[in-house]
This record gives C-alpha cells, sequence and structure tokens, in this order.
C-alpha cells in the first residue's frame, strides 16, 4: 500500500509555489511507494485556483473553510482529516499550514515537514504571522529549503535543525512547455508595442518586496535607449497605482505595460527579449527558471537563491539590489547586443536542464519523505 503524502497550503491563489507543489504532487503520484494529496484552507468565500488546478490535473483534494488566520474550527477540521485519511507525512507550506500541521501532527503522532520557501515581511501583520512560522518548524521534522540562500537567512533567524535539506524548484522543459497560443506579432498587438521593438518583461506580483520601483527608477536613466524598449509588467498587487504614478511622473509611462495577471504566459516569454526581477529578496524565482525553459536572458538582483540559477555574465547579469544604476547599465547591456541575449539564452536554457527540472526535484522529495518515515533521522 502506498503511503499518503498531504500537502497542507493556504491560499486561494495559482502562481509559482502553488504551481510547485501541483506539479511535484503529479510525479510523486506516478511512483510506486507514495500517493500525494493536496489540502488548501478556504478563506473568504473566494474560489480556490490551486484545488481547482491539482483537480484538473489527477490530484486528490481536500478543502478546510477558514475565518480568520488562527480559527480553532478549522484545526480541528485539520485534525479530523489527517486521522480519517490515514496521512504519514504531512508537508506545510507558509505560516498557518505550518501552526496547524504541528499541532495536528503531534496530537496524531503524525510526521510534519516544513517547506520554506521564502519570507516577505511585506507589512506588520505579514512578518508578525512569520515570526509564528519561524516559531512553529521548530516543532517540525526538518525543514526543505528552495535556496541555499534561503536556509542561510533561517539559519540567521536562529533555526538551526540538523535536518534542512535544499531542493531546488524545478521547470517543465522541452516537449513539457506549454506551446505558445499566440505569436509575437499577436502579443505585441496585444499590449500596443511596435513590432520592431525590443520587449522587456519583469513578472510577478507587484508589491514593495519585488522592487519594480527601482526598475522604473532604472528606465529613467535608460533614456538614450529607451525609444526602443518596452517593459511588460505581468502581475497584480498593492503597488499597482504606484508604481504608474511613478512611471508618469518619469516619463518613461510610454514605454511601460501593466498587463495585469496573464494566463498565457508561455506566448510572453515566447515574444520576449529578456526577463528582469528587480526583487529585494527572494527564495527561488520560478520566473526565472521559466525565462531560461523559453531561452531567454534575465536581469536579476543577486538576492536569496537567485545566484544559484543567474551566474553573472553567463545566462544573465546580476547587480545590487535597490541599485537602479546597476540595473540599468545590465539592461543597457542586453538592449545593445542581441548576440549575447542569444547566447546568454541558451546557457540559461542548458543549465535549468541539467538541473533544475521536475523529473530531478522528484526523486529528491522522495529521498526525503523516506529518510523521515523510514526513520532514519531524529
Amino acid at each position: 500500500m502506498k503511503r499518503r503524502v498531504m500537502h497542507l497550503i493556504a491560499t486561494n491563489f495559482y502562481g509559482g509555489p502553488e504551481k510547485q507543489i501541483v506539479e511535484h504532487l503529479v510525479r510523486l503520484n506516478k511512483s510506486e511507494t507514495y500517493k500525494g494529496v493536496l489540502c488548501s484552507f478556504l478563506e473568504g468565500g473566494q474560489p480556490n485556483q490551486i484545488l481547482n488546478v491539482a483537480r484538473q490535473r489527477g490530484i486528490e483534494t481536500f478543502a478546510v473553510p477558514m475565518n480568520g488566520p488562527l480559527d480553532v474550527r478549522a484545526l480541528i477540521q485539520v485534525y479530523r482529516l489527517l486521522k480519517k485519511q490515514g496521512i504519514d507525512l504531512l508537508v506545510s507550506h507558509h505560516y498557518k499550514a505550518v501552526i496547524f500541521g504541528v499541532i495536528a501532527g503531534r496530537l496524531l503522532g503524525i510526521p510534519v515537514l516544513n517547506y520554506s520557501r521564502g519570507f516577505t515581511a511585506e507589512n506588520k501583520r505579514v512578518a508578525f504571522y512569520e515570526k509564528l512560522e519561524r516559531l512553529f518548524v521548530r516543532g517540525t521534522k526538518g525543514i526543505i529549503s528552495v535556496s541555499e540562500g534561503q536556509r542561510e537567512k533561517l539559519q540567521r533567524f536562529g533555526i538551526r535543525k540538523k535536518n534542512m535539506w535544499v531542493v531546488h524548484n524545478g521547470v517543465e522543459v522541452n516537449n513539457e512547455i506549454e506551446k505558445p497560443l499566440r505569436s509575437k506579432i499577436e502579443v505585441f498587438g496585444q499590449f500596443d508595442i511596435p513590432e520592431n521593438a525590443l520587449l522587456a518583461i519583469s513578472v510577478g506580483r507587484l508589491s514593495p518586496e519585488k522592487g519594480h520601483r527601482f526598475l522604473i527608477e532604472a528606465m529613467k536613466l535608460l533614456e538614450e535607449e529607451l525609444d526602443n524598449i518596452y517593459f511588460l509588467f505581468c502581475g497584480e498587487g498593492v503597488c499597482t497605482p504606484n508604481l504608474q504614478h511613478q512611471a508618469s511622473e518619469y516619463s518613461v509611462h510610454f514605454h511601460c505595460r501593466f498587463a495585469g495577471f496573464q494566463t498565457d504566459m508561455s506566448s510572453i516569454y515566447n515574444a520576449c527579449d529578456f526577463l528582469v526581477l528587480p526583487s529585494l529578496t527572494e527564495g527561488l524565482p520560478n520566473v526565472v527558471l521559466e525565462a531560461f525553459a523559453h531561452k531567454k536572458p534575465v536581469v536579476a538582483t543577486s538576492v536569496g537563491g537567485v545566484p544559484e540559477v543567474v551566474d553573472d555574465g553567463l545566462n544573465g547579469f546580476l547587480v545590487p539590489s535597490e541599485d537602479a544604476a546597476a540595473l540599468a547599465e545590465a539592461i543597457r547591456r542586453l538592449i545593445r547586443n542581441d548576440e549575447i541575449r542569444r547566447k546568454m539564452g541558451e546557457a540559461g536554457y542548458q543549465k535549468i536542464i541539467r538541473h533544475f527540472t521536475f523529473e530531478s526535484q522528484t526523486p529528491k522529495l522522495i529521498r526525503i519523505y523516506d529518510s523521515i518515515l523510514n526513520n532514519e533521522i531524529q
């Protein structure tokens, strides 16, 4: 009989981290030893995107209604669900899942493994909950970090568990990549971009820790090159109005396109010339892997696990965070040389097919599951 592993998360969204969970569970369920299921808290009566996608991919799913961040009734439901479903191992993602998972797991004698993707501290409330997460992870059997940078950050926070592993994110490659639904001309037409222009994209939620304000500041420093390049911001978030205002104030708004959340990202990656990631903090960004999967070079800040993927000068350029001048200079180098863009994109692709596929990720996770359930670790 297959051992049952439940991944527990609190989100209605389907973005990079959620995609990592779903893709792993799809592959885990092809193994001979494990059956992976997914449980998410339902918050605010909103449709739950990750559960919908997971069901479409053939994953068994469960939903737990939650009213407020520390709903005791939700904790009771998690306890009952773990017991009824005969779960052997619980994998928690984010603070709510860690807190509820550790409590319910302790009561039932079920080991809990935490998945740490990064901390944002984007406001005081989130910072408080992330402190709770760092407190409760001490009650888990171990922690998986998505990068060496994230593991080091946990250690700086005083979390020095013996059982800490690094398992990098994965990405689809070759025939797994979703085929572009639209041509480059169609993408450019949708966003009113001249056909002969260059296109740089920034993908991710528009929130303070993503550093988009420094990208717009860098655009101001690219006055000579700005005539032939446009910047497409794919994502939504609280910073959208401020960023739009900043672009207007700096007179670069004619070359900015705020696209909101996009579902057909494969077409956009295919159409763009390079990706810009100006983040102030990261775990291991999926968008960099996705850009490389489409053979596109990357300009990124040297934060978190980014240097584990981006090799400066080989498949992209690394710059300090909060440094608009350095960001502008790196972008300028890509604008001016199409051969560098081509070579860097190819180098990025070669790196991910060697080190960052879902096929290489899942066996590493299975070995960790085995070590916990076979009592090979304390």
